[in-house]
């Protein structure tokens, strides 16, 4: 049984909970033990489950007098539990993990062994060598990966890491001082990646296993939460691409459409690509990416350029192959065209020419 603390603890733990009764027991045992020698505090925040997991919090924190138990009035969501925990924690250094038994709790050593290191920030990853998932399904193993993917996509600063959806981390208090953090959802990990004061961060392996007991929580709420998240952390600047991008046909369509009266379609519609590209170049430089200009203007043209090669490419041989050799219209040709090079030309705009400079 562990002591009451009376000064500040060198860790807090802070465990969100809706519906954990079943799991608390066993987790708070293994946390003690994982812990055991070490000062500490568990911070247990319940959005005032209904099956009892606040009342047998509480119980336990009679055992425990390192337990604190914070009740809220309804399900608020993780994410504010999160942060409601950290403004009650008093350590240095905060972990938060879930408590469904899938983060062993027997990695909190060697986590902090990691901030001992002088990292500011340690994951607990599934996808680094020695980490893995057990008991997924095809597509949930999908669907992570493709959320792991769009961050990288839209996130620059995050792309030195594997696992951005890992629900299982620990920090030292100063990466979020000062930082307003509004998260949504179940990715809290993400909001702090991106706005914490962090230089250096770590991840160690662990092996994800199914639950024992419970729910899980994951459902269509959970992902359209993950996607409002990821637009307002990159600025909305795949819906400002987005937008460009559609200027960008408009100009395109409509000049090839006067072009066409007066030259033949090779050059029709070079020129109208060009022209498209130009002002997408533009557009992008001056609105979506105007936070990241590095280099010169001219610089940046010839790298928009460079970048939108392929696209342009596949445009003007989507045209000319389904106009020429399958009589489709050159509109209908051009849009398709269009369409198929958006994807790459916006990959390569983040990575290649609106670097990040983090």
């Amino acid at each position: 049984m562990s002591k009451s603390l009376s000064g500040v603890p060198e860790l807090s733990v802070i465990v969100p909970t809706y519906n954990e009764r079943e799991n608390l027991p066993l987790l708070v045992e293994r946390v003690e033990e994982a812990l055991k020698g070490r000062s500490f505090e568990l911070i247990v925040v319940d959005d005032n489950s209904p099956d009892g997991t606040a009342e047998e919090a509480l119980r336990l924190a009679e055992k425990y007098g390192n337990l604190k138990v914070i009740r809220r009035p309804g399900k608020l969501g993780l994410s504010s539990a999160v942060l409601d925990g950290v403004r009650e924690a008093r350590a240095g250094v905060i972990a938060v993990m879930d408590a469904d038994l899938q983060h062993p709790p027997e990695l909190l050593p060697k986590m902090l062994g990691k901030i001992g290191e002088g990292f500011d920030l340690v994951v607990a990853s599934r996808y680094i060598e020695g980490g893995g998932v057990e008991g997924w399904s095809f597509w949930r193993r999908l669907i992570s990966r493709a959320a792991t993917l769009m961050a990288k996509l839209a996130l620059p600063r995050v792309r030195g890491l594997r696992d951005l959806m890992s629900g299982f981390f620990m920090f030292k208090r100063e990466v979020i001082e000062g930082v307003e953090l509004r998260p949504r959802g179940f990715k809290v990990l993400l909001e702090i990646l991106v706005k914490g004061r962090w230089s250096r961060a770590a991840e160690v392996p662990y092996l994800f296993k199914p639950r024992e007991r419970g729910k899980s929580k994951l459902g269509a709420r959970v992902m359209w939460n993950y996607v409002e998240q990821l637009l307002e952390l990159s600025s909305y600047r795949p819906l400002k691409f987005a937008a460009v991008g559609s200027i960008g046909v408009a100009v395109n369509e409509g000049l090839l459409h006067v072009l066409m009266h007066f030259l033949p379609l090779q050059l029709a519609g070079a020129i109208a690509i060009e022209t498209s590209i130009l002002n997408n170049f533009i557009l992008n430089d001056q609105w979506t990416f105007k936070d990241r200009k590095v280099g010169r203007w001219a610089y940046r043209c010839l790298k928009y350029h460079g970048a939108v090669a392929v696209g342009g490419l596949v445009n003007y041989v989507v045209l000319l192959a389904l106009t020429l050799l399958f009589g489709v219209h050159y509109l209908i040709s051009n849009l398709i065209g269009i369409l198929m090079g958006f994807l790459a030309n916006y990959a390569v705009s983040e990575v290649f020419v609106w670097r990040s400079r983090q």
